[in-house]
């Protein structure tokens, strides 16, 4: 779509469309001052704590902090992405879709993707008959029997079988008149040395992979023996790359945006039997280490992910790999502790559902799994057991987001391990990077002076989306270069550039932040207004943005001056007498500020 022509389309959706009447299809909502309330569709809640302001038209969740415009509420309740939201408020509106310009190239794309999806589709067909309908079928049907998996299961999965044949699937879809260039492209065949195709898959229960939307884009083959490799997977074709994929994830996503929770295990069985048992919430991670892009998949609809990981070393191993991925998605991360020698499907099998339930609510925190596989693995009868141990959780615990939690641990570990509190306290403000002297006192007057920022800038834009023509006075007595927080200032930035383009301005600002942004400025936007003149409260956080700004201009000259008096720089008096300049610039907005 030309940008213009998408430009126009977009603005056309956003002003015939009303969030309020999007918003109440999915959620019952109740007028209450100016927004309407209703309990939040992204996590479970009791009190309504879901706002939609109508005039403004942005969604906030004070819950989950969840927000955007129609676009993002779309995205986020029907899991789609962007364009597919567009297309599906212009279905709700009645707006025909503009005709997209596309390149010879990008046609060809096109027309490739949708014929490896026929291919693979044909595939899936093929050895579902294979294993439900013929002889071939036989050994794995009696395997998949032994395990438990009902026939019900079996149609649900799509399960298949591939013939031991080298080209029973060549053959038959070539029958079908799909080209072999096709069958090469989806990872299906490969090339003989001596010329034509034999079949990748043979002789294994096969497990057709899913895009988000249920749309077969590879394959997982298993033998039903000894021989190896055990487990075979497509290549990565233009459908199917395995780092973004998550096996089962179109059967589990309703299941997690409902409960908020995800268990991601490792293999297809283990999510097979974990669907079958009724924990519809499992996906798995394809048996390969869960990567950045599968955390931020399910980053995007659940709170919180739990890892049911094989219980042996590799399994441990995986699951610290994955811990490590996923630290930072801001989801809430624990460990399902299967007993030893277990992966899911085995447990579900010998003890039942229940007993996995159980597992699943007695899931351990991070820190805790960490402490007990650090305990395991190093001998802390010695003392290089014990400074081992207290290595590897130092860094963990500097970076806890719970600092009770982390004090906790700290005491657990000096008792467990019998060593004294305070050495390793010390262990792990050496990991946290902290230092003192001068840079120290530098970082504490940072952070008195951060929260009044935050606070200031929150409520000179909830004035600013109020009034519109707030904008130009805040650009005149706010530069840039007073945002410390690059978040901020490219927010500020942006909005102030706007402005200057003319009429409409704030909306087509709003309109062009990203998701992140727009949870952030819609919360703002859903928060009452104090009460007083909007201007002496604009001065006021206009104020506060200029001494937070002094105050590090400040530590930079007072640190400099004391590096140069220490080298023996007469240098030193001119940093010096500027700092006091700086102060005493910071006192007067002070008085200022109190002779109003």
């Amino acid at each position: 779509m030309r940008d213009a022509v998408r430009e126009g389309f977009l603005e056309r959706l956003r002003s015939e469309s009303n969030i309020v009447s999007v918003v109440s299809d999915y959620v019952p909502l109740k007028r209450k001052g100016r927004n309407y309330w209703g309990c939040c569709p992204f996590h479970q809640e009791k009190t309504p704590s879901f706002s939609v302001s109508e005039d403004k038209g942005f969604f906030f969740c004070f819950g989950c902090q969840s927000g955007g415009d129609v676009f993002q509420f779309l995205m986020k309740v029907e899991n789609i992405t962007f364009p597919e939201a567009v297309k599906l408020l212009a279905e709700k509106l009645h707006i025909p879709m503009p005709e997209q310009e596309r390149s010879p190239q990008e046609l060809e794309r096109e027309k490739a993707r949708q014929a490896q999806f026929q291919v693979n589709m044909l595939a899936r067909d093929f050895f579902h008959s294979c294993l439900t309908k013929t002889n071939y079928g036989k050994e794995a049907r009696e395997y998949l029997k032994r395990r438990g998996i009902t026939d019900e299961t079996i149609e649900k999965f799509q399960l298949g079988f591939a013939p031991p044949q080298w080209d029973k699937l060549v053959s038959a879809l070539t029958r079908r008149g799909i080209a072999e260039a096709s069958l090469l492209e989806a990872g299906l065949a490969q090339e003989r040395s001596r010329g034509g195709l034999y079949d990748r898959f043979r002789n294994r229960l096969m497990f057709p992979i899913w895009d988000y939307q249920g749309r077969v884009i590879g394959f997982g083959g298993r033998v039903l023996d000894d021989s190896h490799p055990k487990y075979l997977n497509s290549p990565e074709t233009t459908l199917f790359n395995k780092r973004h994929v998550l096996y089962a994830y179109h059967l589990a996503a309703p299941t997690i945006k409902q409960g908020k929770q995800a268990v991601v295990v490792e293999g297809y069985m283990d999510a097979i039997a974990a669907h079958q048992a009724g924990f519809s919430q499992v996906v798995a991670s394809l048996g390969t280490a869960f990567t950045p892009q599968q955390a931020k998949q399910l980053a995007r609809v659940t709170t919180e992910m739990l890892f049911a990981y094989d219980s042996d070393n590799a399994g441990q191993e995986a699951i610290l790999r994955a811990l490590h991925t996923v630290k930072d998605c801001g989801a809430v991360v624990k460990v399902v502790a299967l007993p030893d020698g277990k992966d899911p499907d085995e447990f579900l099998r010998r003890h039942g559902d229940d007993e996995f339930k159980q597992l699943l609510q007695d899931a351990l925190p991070l820190l805790e799994f960490h402490l007990r596989y650090a305990l395991r693995k190093q001998d802390t009868g010695t003392l290089a057991g014990k400074v081992a141990v207290v290595s590897e959780m130092a860094s963990l615990l500097a970076t806890a987001d719970s600092a009770v939690e982390a004090d906790a641990y700290i005491r657990k570990m000096a008792e467990m391990l019998e060593i004294d509190e305070t050495a390793i306290r010390a262990e792990v403000k050496k990991s946290s990077g902290n230092t003192s002297g001068r840079v120290g006192r530098a970082i504490v007057v940072n952070k008195q002076s951060r929260n009044a920022e935050q606070e200031a800038l929150r409520l000179l834009l909830r004035f600013i989306l109020e009034e519109e023509s707030l904008i130009s006075y805040v650009e005149a007595q706010l530069p840039e270069e007073d945002l410390e927080d690059p978040v901020w200032r490219d927010l500020f930035s942006a909005l102030y550039m706007q402005q200057r383009q003319g009429e409409g301005s704030l909306q087509r600002w709003l309109y062009s932040l990203q998701e992140k942004q727009q949870s952030l400025i819609s919360g703002i936007a859903l928060q009452p207004l104090p009460e007083g003149d909007r201007i002496s409260f604009v001065d006021d956080c206009i104020r506060t943005m200029h001494i937070a700004a002094l105050r590090r201009r400040y530590e930079q000259h007072r640190l400099r001056a004391d590096e140069l008096e220490r080298l023996g720089d007469s240098r030193f008096l001119q940093e010096l007498a500027e700092s006091q300049r700086i102060k005493h610039e910071i006192d007067q907005l002070h008085a200022n500020a109190f002779t109003r």
